[in-house]
């Protein structure tokens, strides 16, 4: 099973809890979000663990700005926000050509901090399942991860009867319409490494009860699952709307209870 704590690099207390949670043996993956300003300097915290987990890529659309130059689909160097995103792919009203140069530019930021391509891609927000996004991230895929062996992330459950289950059955849903089976189609189609399950998605705000979310997701998972988690330290970023459950998961990693469960899981990636 992965466990995966996403957006990396987003800030520093962010940065500091997952390097925390890895040094400690808590994680087993780590997804990377490369617009950050702070990146290069975060990378640098990062590379002593390249050997111990997984290092992804947190392909990012709608979060700060572009790393190229985007003119249809960032018209004042600003990314669009989600709602915007989703609309635009679902009506097909996206440029194909920005989004594969600009996942080209994240992958080259990537490649120079940590001296290496990936070992897995994923979208911030899941933005790489969308229509037209998916098509482009799957192509950058066939024309420079393939030969890495790089794995992507599938974002279905084991079964679909558990779309339907808390927490946040409507979110679960949204996501497998807007894509996330498409984009599962897709990997098994053209033998694309890449999880068999998937965990994770809640209401932010009943972070408080993330020790019996945790179980809920640990039981959903099958062989080859990933868990996708949010920890980060206590933060004062208003510009993150997340900051508090983000503390409340660092909490729970962290707890002893969590180790005891953690010991029990496999820890070993199988692609």
């Amino acid at each position: 099973i992965i466990l995966c704590a996403d957006d990396y690099a987003q800030n520093l207390a962010i940065s500091q809890g997952i390097i925390q949670l890895i040094a400690n043996d808590r994680l087993s993956a780590t997804s990377c979000l490369v617009t950050s300003p702070d990146w290069f300097e975060h990378a640098h915290w990062l590379k002593p663990y390249k050997n111990q987990i997984s290092i992804g890529l947190h392909f990012n659309l709608t979060q700060g700005n572009p790393l190229s130059n985007m003119p249809f689909t960032a018209p004042i160097g600003v990314f669009p926000s989600l709602t915007q995103l989703l609309i635009s792919a679902q009506l097909r009203k996206i440029n194909y050509t920005e989004i594969y140069n600009e996942l080209n530019c994240q992958l080259d930021a990537f490649e120079a901090a940590m001296g290496c391509l990936p070992d897995f891609m994923d979208g911030h927000q899941h933005i790489h399942c969308f229509p037209v996004i998916r098509q482009a991230f799957l192509d950058c895929y066939e024309k420079r991860l393939r030969k890495n062996n790089s794995w992507v992330r599938n974002i279905n459950p084991a079964h679909l009867i558990q779309l339907l289950h808390s927490p946040a059955p409507l979110k679960k849903l949204i996501l497998y319409l807007v894509g996330g089976n498409a984009l599962q189609r897709e990997l098994i189609q053209h033998n694309i490494p890449h999880n068999s399950s998937f965990a994770g998605v809640y209401d932010f705000k009943n972070a408080d009860q993330y020790e019996q979310l945790f179980a809920h997701f640990f039981q959903a998972i099958g062989n080859d699952g990933l868990i996708m988690c949010h920890p980060g330290l206590e933060s004062k970023d208003d510009s993150d709307p997340i900051n508090t459950s983000r503390e409340k998961e660092y909490q729970y990693f962290s707890s002893e209870k969590f180790s005891i469960i953690y010991k029990n899981m496999l820890k070993n990636l199988l692609f």
